[in-house]
């Protein structure tokens, strides 16, 4: 139960998280946008719209005019009563009219009761440019009150330069805001009823899709294991289909490779389980070999020896499968290191027991790279017992029985190129040869750990191992490393 004391939430706060979250999300923007569309579009459409209108309502004037000056022209003796002029005004909306002809301006209509006196604002639609008939109009809008306009436009019932007219601005203007009103009303109507329907039927298309698909990954992150969390196939070819296809995917691979890890995880907490009595029984088979060797039965102890090596793989073996399942690697001391010391000290290790192995070295004179000694050290003696035991029971014509080191800089980098004689990396092998357990020799009783170790030693380095090269003619595998 709650303390009567305890703050409470503010009100609203659900509601503005809510739409917080909206304006964030893709339907949001999506709204936005389509909203500023509408918007943009409207403005597009009024404001040629209004200019039409100005210039139209004046030309009607000017047009109302002009058949009133006729009305005067076909009139007995050139007059007209008082009335029916100012009638003809009042229909026009005019004070005065006016005809420019042969250079002459002739004075047709005229209100004396409105007695209008400049200055006039002047419309010129004999030489106004489209755009400054835009600007007029906005003018109109934005003008103060009671000006007076002085409009000029081509006759449009006789021959004449131009016709001219006076008039209030007043009734064009209020004309134009309600002109502006309905207009915006009814425009604005059928835009926003374009945009929903462009904004339905995007979220419909894609807006809706991707949220689904946000979901599922949202969900598969929090649970990956959860078989329920599924990723919905389509046959879609856009770019929301292939992301929802390469999600089903990638769930398919994940759950296969944390399956594989949770077995992988069992396994080795039953290795380490066992690592230890086992380590003790190899202990005690190894003391029973040390005296077998010392047998007075001649048969013993030649079978002593092959039964002593036996052991001591075994033991190796699991040594070797215990210290990479625990992942304890000391971090490498970077420093500089002789290229060419390293890899002698390393060929003078790995080729004990290989005494029909020669080592030739082929390194650029003061090479010298960003390494850990040690580290590099055990790379080079994996990589050059492996050539070795690979050329060991490889017959060659040419006899070529030797282990190359090819070492050059490049730029900012060491390439170190380990080169054997032997037969090659079989194909089946050559995808996965950096895998743990993998070996590409499983005849000479490798554990398949050794090429995964170097490879985590060069990369932890700040390089990189490879093979470059394999077939008949031998296998090369190459260190890069960062140069000093």
């Amino acid at each position: 139960m709650s303390s009567p004391d305890a703050p409470k939430p503010a009100a609203g706060h659900g509601v503005v998280g809510r739409l917080r979250a909206f304006v964030d999300s893709l339907a949001g923007r999506l709204l936005v946008l389509t909203a500023a569309a509408v918007l943009v579009g409207e403005a597009a459409v009024f404001m040629p719209a209004l200019a039409n209108y100005h210039e139209a309502w004046l030309r009607e004037r000017i047009n109302l005019s002009q058949v009133a000056a006729l009305a005067l022209e076909v009139s007995p003796d050139l007059e007209i009563a008082d009335q029916l002029e100012y009638e003809l005004l009042t229909n026009a909306e005019v004070q005065r009219v006016a005809m420019q002809r042969e250079g002459e301006r002739v004075l047709l209509l005229e209100d004396p009761s409105a007695s209008p006196e400049g200055p006039f604002i002047t419309y010129d639609y004999t030489t106004g440019s489209p755009v400054q008939r835009f600007a007029w109009a906005v003018e109109t809008m934005t003008a103060p009150e009671g000006r007076v306009l002085r409009v000029m436009a081509k006759p449009r019932f006789e021959s004449g330069e131009f016709i001219e007219i006076i008039l209030n601005e007043g009734p064009l203007k209020r004309a134009m805001f309600a002109f502006a009103r309905r207009f915006i009303f009814y425009s604005m109507l059928i835009l926003m009823a374009a945009g929903a329907l462009v904004y339905g039927a995007l979220t419909l298309a894609f807006v809706q899709p991707m949220r689904e698909l946000t979901r599922s990954i949202e969900r598969f992150r929090d649970k990956p294991e959860d078989v329920t969390v599924t990723f919905a196939r389509t046959s879609r070819s856009d770019e929301i289909g292939r992301a929802s296809n390469a999600a089903a995917d990638m769930a398919e691979q994940v759950r296969a490779a944390l399956r594989q890890k949770d077995r992988l995880a069992a396994l080795g907490a039953a290795v380490a389980r066992i690592g230890h009595d086992l380590r003790n029984m190899l202990s005690t088979a190894q003391l029973v070999a040390d005296r077998l060797a010392k047998s007075d039965d001649p048969n013993v102890r030649a079978l002593a020896p092959r039964l002593e090596r036996t052991i001591g793989r075994a033991a190796g073996l699991a040594a070797s499968t215990l210290k990479y399942g625990r992942a304890d690697e000391e971090q490498p001391v970077l420093k500089p290191v002789d290229v060419a010391e390293v890899s002698a000290e390393a060929a003078a290790d790995a080729l004990i027991g290989f005494e029909d192995v020669t080592y030739r070295a082929t390194i650029e004179a003061g090479l010298a790279c960003v390494a850990d000694a040690e580290h590099l050290h055990r790379v080079l003696v994996n990589l050059i017992r492996n050539g070795a035991q690979a050329m060991q029971g490889h017959a060659r014509s040419d006899n070529n029985r030797s282990i190359v080191i090819r070492a050059a800089r490049f730029g900012d980098r060491c390439e170190i190129d380990i080169i054997d004689h032997g037969p090659g990396v079989r194909e089946n092998l050559r995808e996965k040869l950096f895998e743990p357990f993998v070996s590409a020799a499983p005849e000479a009783g490798g554990t398949g750990l050794g090429l995964a170790i170097a490879r985590e030693l060069t990369r932890a380095m700040g390089g990189d191992l490879q093979l470059t090269r394999t077939g008949a003619e031998g296998a090369t595998f190459q260190i890069i490393l960062p140069a000093a």
